[in-house]
Parts: structure tokens; C-alpha cells; sequence
């Protein structure tokens, strides 16, 4: 399981499977340890359109989608050693998200900005080695 669908589906667990019980994403990642990722993490549960933000500040709530993608984890349905089509379609996504992040930077990058592009690409590169190990 990547690191996208684990707190996935620590925000399901917490959220008891429900839409409108918000959780306080910051805290979730501090314990799972994926706290320094947790921009990256962020923007891709968003563009899957698992998670939606909170009126609250740090807080999230899992969508209909995200639920949906949670069960199937959790039952195995993304865990098929043999097909890397999951796992294709998780790089195809981080691949595009790290290209607009780029193109965001604009002609003068900063430490943050390139610190995120940085993270982008250590998630490209595990989401390579678990292609590897599955084929």
C-alpha cells in the first residue's frame, strides 16, 4: 500500500466511513510519520478527489470517492501483486501534479517551492520501485 492510500485510509477509520466528520489532517500525518509530505500528500488525496478541506484549519473530510477508495484498499482490491495498472495510474497522477508544480514556479524558485518538487520526485521514485517489485 502507498503512502497515499494509507492515510487514506487512516482518514476513513477515523472519520468512521462518514462525509461529514471532519479530521484534523496534521495531527494524522505527526502520527503516522509522513508529516514532512504532507503538501504533497494533501494536494494529491485533492486532485483524486478523495479528501475535500475543512472550514477548520488542518481539518478534511473524505468524499464519497475517497470512501469508496478506502473500502477497496482495505478489502485488497488495490494490493494485485500482478497488475501494475493501480500502481501506473498513482505515477501517471504524481507525474502530472510534480509537471504543474513546476510550471508554477515560475522564473524564480524558492527553498520551499523546490523543497516540494523534491518530495514530488522521491514519490515518483517509490511508486517506480513498487512497479519493480510487482512485475
Amino acid at each position: 500500500m502507498d503512502v497515499f492510500h494509507k492515510v487514506l485510509t487512516k482518514i476513513y477509520e477515523v472519520s468512521g466511513g462518514r462525509e461529514t466528520r471532519e479530521v484534523d489532517f496534521i495531527e494524522l500525518l505527526k502520527k503516522e510519520g509522513f508529516f514532512a509530505n504532507r503538501d504533497s500528500i494533501k494536494d494529491h488525496l485533492s486532485t483524486e478527489g478523495w479528501i475535500t478541506d475543512s472550514p477548520r484549519p488542518n481539518h478534511v473530510k473524505i468524499t464519497h470517492w475517497g470512501m469508496a477508495e478506502a473500502k477497496k484498499t482495505l478489502e485488497g482490491g488495490n494490493e494485485s501483486g500482478n497488475d501494475a495498472g493501480p500502481q501506473l495510474d498513482r505515477l501517471k497522477a504524481a507525474a502530472r501534479h510534480l509537471v504543474a508544480q513546476i510550471d508554477a514556479i515560475g522564473s524564480e524558485p524558492d527553498a520551499a517551492s523546490l523543497g516540494s518538487i523534491e518530495d514530488g520526485l522521491k514519490d515518483i521514485s517509490g511508486l517506480i520501485a513498487q512497479i519493480k517489485r510487482g512485475s
